[in-house]
């Protein structure tokens, strides 16, 4: 305690005996304006200067002016000058900045279209050496529209630490706000109208979206600086006002929804009206488009403050209403719409509207709302766990038995088609060269040397390892040419030696890899088609043709035997070969041709390379 008295005596004679230096006072600004002669004036007029009060609006002195005002701030400074802080709060529409004769500021446009500086405050730092002795002139050019309150806004002269704050603050209501309320906008009216979506019945959120999404629009007009896509800023506010009137009746349609009511007439009406509104922005004309602005635009506000005061009315008289959670946040509504429409109307002197920084006051009550639909949603829930979890437990052991029923069904399928695919294995590859041994050995059973006898022998040893090598083990992908060559030497050999000429003509397979099923069946597929040939046929020559055509294997046997009737095989009755070529080529996901006639048969597949998977 002691320690601490004599802190206080001490700190308390040092303020005493070095007492903080006091800020020297603002210095006086005057303000002086003057019309310019033209829109591409450089410099001011030499007379005709009137003394104004800022912040000036020159629409009550020059109505229906367009064009350039120039303005002339003074003000005297002692000897020597000391640094000072020169904060602009705004300008409308856009303008240049010097001083004492040296430019400091200047926007990008100042003829149509004028860069929007209408809500964007500026800051600057005077030096000691920019200023003078005596008297100082701080000359700002602004160019504007008479039918959007052009003129300057207040200008503060100060020391730099308390303008760097003032400054901060007109920064924080005019534009970080404004920002922050449309990036609400955005990120609401993509998760309503995601929400809508995925639940098309509620159609209440659907509409929230599509007015959050006209108020994000809308609401840019506070941070825009250039009338981008326009050429002039008439053209964006017709836009910006048709933009309004939309936003005001989807509101209306919201309001609707969400309390469970529907009014089609009074819906479809508004909308009439809203598209009369817009209609009319975009044709009354430059020279009327201000007074129709001024009139829908009052039209579009007062319909925001009736909607939010009807909302309020309904959860006032409604207890169970979804209203009531909303209608606080309604009523700041109306009270910003309020402000800022007498703003616009200049019945209050300002030029900051708040209804675009108060927008993600009725985002918050939304969202407030759902939370606490969720949280009864929650406790219905609750409710039933008991029953759930019974449920769910009977239809999990239902489902295990079920799952096991079903995995022994597949395992017996499995190997049901495993036998069924060996049958149809040995009947194209070992079947085919079994019959064309026979038919050998009953042609010349007395011709045949023991070696000949040997080699039929190895090439049913060489077919039965074909079968076995690809039902027990996958050993990567070979070459289609490099497989394809045993089966021609020997089918060559088989049909040579039964009186039929083979002919192969082979182009594009030596590097055309397939997986091991894949060449199989297609090499079971040929031995089919041949042994057809040697079988039934009954010709004397046989071309076969296995070419790569793009992304597209083609394949054909062509013979000149007997023929056979194709439609009268399509059936049942049908052989065994005839279904285990359509069963081949269904497995390579392939395409199967078949032409016959006396004297010309042709099987022709084509497989898509990049389709094929393997069986």
């Amino acid at each position: 305690m002691l320690w601490a008295l004599f802190l206080l005596f001490f700190t308390g004679s040092a303020h005493a005996q070095a007492p903080s230096p006091v800020p020297a006072p603002a210095p006086e600004l005057r303000a002086e304006a003057a019309r310019g002669t033209g829109w591409n004036d450089s410099t001011p007029p030499a007379d005709g200067w009137t003394p104004v009060t800022l912040p000036d609006s020159w629409a009550t002195r020059w109505p229906g002016f367009d064009g350039v005002v120039w303005y002339r701030l003074t003000w005297d400074e002692a000897s020597p000058p000391t640094e000072r802080g020169l904060l602009l709060h705004y300008l409308n529409m856009a303008g240049d900045v010097s001083l004492n004769g040296t430019p400091i500021w200047r926007d990008t446009s100042l003829v149509e279209p004028l860069t929007r500086a209408w809500n964007s405050p500026r800051y600057w730092l005077l030096a000691a050496p920019q200023l003078r002795a005596g008297t100082n002139t701080l000359l700002v050019r602004v160019s504007g529209l008479s039918a959007y309150q052009a003129g300057l806004g207040p200008v503060s002269l100060g020391t730099p630490l308390a303008m760097q704050a003032e400054h901060a603050r007109e920064q924080l209501m005019r534009r970080d706000l404004q920002v922050f309320g449309l990036a609400i906008s955005a990120a609401v009216s993509a998760f309503f109208a995601a929400w809508w979506l995925l639940r098309r019945r509620e159609t209440a959120y659907g509409w929230f979206a599509a007015m959050s999404v006209l108020w994000l629009l809308f609401g840019y007009n506070q941070i825009a600086t250039s009338p981008w896509p326009f050429a002039s800023n008439h053209s964006w506010q017709a836009l910006n006002m048709s933009l309004l009137l939309v936003f005001s009746v989807s509101y209306g349609v919201f309001v609707l929804r969400f309390a469970g009511r529907r009014m089609p007439r009074l819906e479809v009406a508004a909308f009439a009206v809203a598209a009369i509104g817009v209609l009319d922005l975009w044709f009354a004309g430059i020279a009327n488009l201000p007074t129709h602005r001024a009139i829908w635009t009052l039209l579009g506000g007062l319909t925001i403050i009736v909607v939010n005061s009807s909302g309020i009315f309904h959860a006032l008289r409604h207890r169970g209403s979804p209203m009531r959670s909303l209608a606080p946040f309604m009523a700041v509504s109306a009270l910003t719409g309020a402000h800022d429409l007498l703003v616009f109307m200049q019945v209050i002197d300002s030029n900051i509207y708040y209804t675009t920084m108060s927008s993600y006051v009725l985002l918050l009550g939304m969202a407030l709302t759902q939370a606490g639909r969720f949280v009864q949603s929650l406790r219905r829930i609750e409710n039933f766990n008991t029953e759930l979890i019974e449920e769910v437990n009977a239809a999990k052991a239902e489902l295990a038995a079920t799952l096991a029923q079903q995995h022994a069904l597949e395992l017996a399928h499995a190997r049901i088609g495993e036998r069924v695919n060996l049958v149809s294995d040995l009947h194209d590859g070992l079947g085919g060269m079994l019959l064309g041994s026979i038919a050998t050995l009953e042609r010349t059973p007395d011709n045949l040397t023991a070696p000949q006898l040997l080699a039929m022998l190895k090439s049913l040893r060489d077919d039965l390892r074909l079968i076995i090598d690809a039902a027990g083990r996958d050993d990567g992908t070979r070459a289609l040419g490099e497989l394809l060559a045993p089966l021609r030497h020997r089918s060559a050999q088989l049909l040579d030696a039964n009186g039929i000429d083979c002919r192969w003509k082979v182009s594009g397979i030596d590097t055309l890899e397939l997986a091991p099923s894949q060449s199989l069946d297609l090499m079971r597929f040929l031995q089919e088609a041949l042994t057809n040939v040697l079988k039934h046929s009954a010709g004397r020559r046989v071309d076969v043709t296995v070419t790569r055509a793009g992304a597209e294997l083609q394949l054909s046997v062509r013979d000149d035997g007997r023929g056979f009737a194709v439609d009268g095989m399509n059936g049942t009755a049908s052989g065994a070969g005839l279904r285990n070529l359509r069963a081949r080529a269904r497995r390579l996901g392939a395409q199967l041709q078949l032409q016959s006639r006396p004297g010309e048969t042709q099987v022709a597949l084509r497989m898509p390379l990049d389709g094929a998977a393997p069986t």
